[in-house]
């Protein structure tokens, strides 16, 4: 089942609204599944950690939890019920697909710029409670048994500059990797720098650095493709 071609739950429920099996609920919210598939997709495009989408993320994980209880109470031995388990195990899969995706994305993005993360307060606030003490508890954790107590006390510290160059020890996204993003608003006039402007029109596609476009992106002017 495709994203454009869900299931029509409200027919289906009209066609078995003689049947006594308990009425079960569409598990998918369409607008937090498309806002948190979108989300997902950002994330995936984007150099740096994005804002967790913690409303949309806590109502899919809520809807899921309701709808599986429910699913358990069908009978089995009742053919329409059989029929309703089938259909909503399926979309229950996809809505749990788009949420794992998402989280391992950000879990990758956390564990390659671990140090960064937690020396960073804007980055760090982008992260959830959970994500926040994965990369405290977890991660630094793991670098820290791993190999670091293993080197002299001296060069344990991951934040230090090598010599007077200012070259940092801690990876860092870059914000210069170009991006390409669909203008989902009319914007108009956009300074990219001191000399050029681009007119940004609703529907287009560019490829940007995503240093200049990812105040767009934080306003939701824009999405990543």
């Amino acid at each position: 089942m495709s994203d454009n071609d869900d299931f029509n739950f409200a027919e289906y429920n009209d066609r078995i609204s003689a049947s006594r099996e308990p009425e079960v609920e569409a598990v998918d919210p369409a607008g937090d599944v498309a806002h948190l598939t979108q989300a997902w997709i950002n994330e995936r495009a984007a150099p740096d950690i994005l804002q967790y989408q913690e409303q949309s993320t806590q109502r899919l994980l809520s809807k899921i939890e309701e709808q599986t209880l429910i699913i358990e109470d069908l009978d089995p031995r009742n053919d329409t019920s059989v029929i309703l388990s089938i259909v909503y195990q399926t979309e229950l899969e996809r809505v749990k697909f788009v949420l794992r995706s998402y989280l391992r994305t950000r879990i990758s993005k956390i564990e390659r710029f671990c140090a960064f993360v937690l020396k960073d307060a804007a980055t760090k606030k982008r992260l959830s409670r959970a994500e926040v003490l994965y990369a405290e508890k977890a991660t630094r954790q793991h670098y820290q048994n791993s190999f670091l107590s293993s080197l002299p006390q001296s060069l344990q510290s991951q934040d230090a500059e090598v010599y007077s160059r200012n070259l940092s020890m801690v990876s860092q996204p870059s914000l210069d990797e170009a991006v390409f993003c669909r203008i989902i608003e009319d914007i108009g006039d956009f300074q990219l720098d001191e000399d050029e402007t681009v007119l940004l029109e609703k529907g287009q596609i560019y490829i940007f650095r995503y240093r200049t476009v990812r105040t767009l992106l934080q306003r939701r002017q824009i999405e990543l493709i």
